[in-house]
């Protein structure tokens, strides 16, 4: 039986390396992209089993991204590694199409089973994930929101940065966005969430594990 194709897609090259060696090991063909363009042009020219994405890439985020490949392929399993905990960014992802959510802190054997069930057709979900999944259908969608969970998938991302303690010039950099953009983001984030200043901007990622 032929070994299964697993595009990985990651910004950082060490990440994306070691995630090749490590699912080479276990005897899957693998291949790593930097970006949105190559993952892209990567997949419209061979065939893939499984994408493994990165939710944090720069430019065109990894959601963004995820909506674009399923779009274009609907079929094709993706699978989302992030750094950030379930909550974040897990119904996100699954709203878009995913196969499943792992942390990049999820043991080896977890990610390789991931892979095998996406590979299969089949939704990979932690505890956690399928947890969070429940308790949104029993909470059903007009349930009452967190501020920071009516934002969209960009101002989000910069809503971590920001409370990170990153200023817009760092995100801009960090994203391979305009600072005007970034600023944008911000503007629109904080309006959304009805703060004015970015103290109570940071406090308020704080309070809510999002730094």
């Amino acid at each position: 039986m032929e070994a299964a194709r697993v595009l990985i897609v990651d910004d950082h090259a060490l990440v994306g390396a070691g995630l090749a060696r490590m699912l080479e090991a276990d005897g899957l063909q693998t291949q790593w992209c930097g970006d949105a363009a190559q993952a892209l042009d990567a997949i419209r020219n061979a065939a893939w089993n499984v994408v493994l994405l990165d939710v944090s890439m720069p430019g065109s985020d990894g959601l963004d991204l995820l909506k674009r490949i399923k779009a274009a392929h609907p079929r094709l399993p993706v699978l989302m590694l992030s750094m950030h905990a379930e909550h974040l960014f897990a119904l996100r992802a699954l709203r878009g199409g995913a196969a499943g959510y792992l942390t990049k802190d999820s043991a080896p054997g977890v990610l390789i089973d991931a892979i095998r069930a996406a590979a299969k057709g089949r939704r990979y979900l932690t505890g956690p994930v399928a947890e969070q999944l429940a308790n949104h259908f029993q909470d059903g969608e007009a349930g009452d929101a967190l501020p920071h969970q009516t934002l969209s998938d960009r101002e989000l991302q910069v809503l971590l940065r920001i409370g990170a303690g990153r200023t817009v010039g760092e995100v801009a950099r960090e994203l391979h966005l305009s600072v005007k953009t970034i600023s944008t983001h911000k503007t629109h984030l904080m309006q959304k969430m009805a703060i004015a200043r970015d103290a109570d901007l940071v406090r308020y990622a704080l309070d809510h594990g999002l730094a």
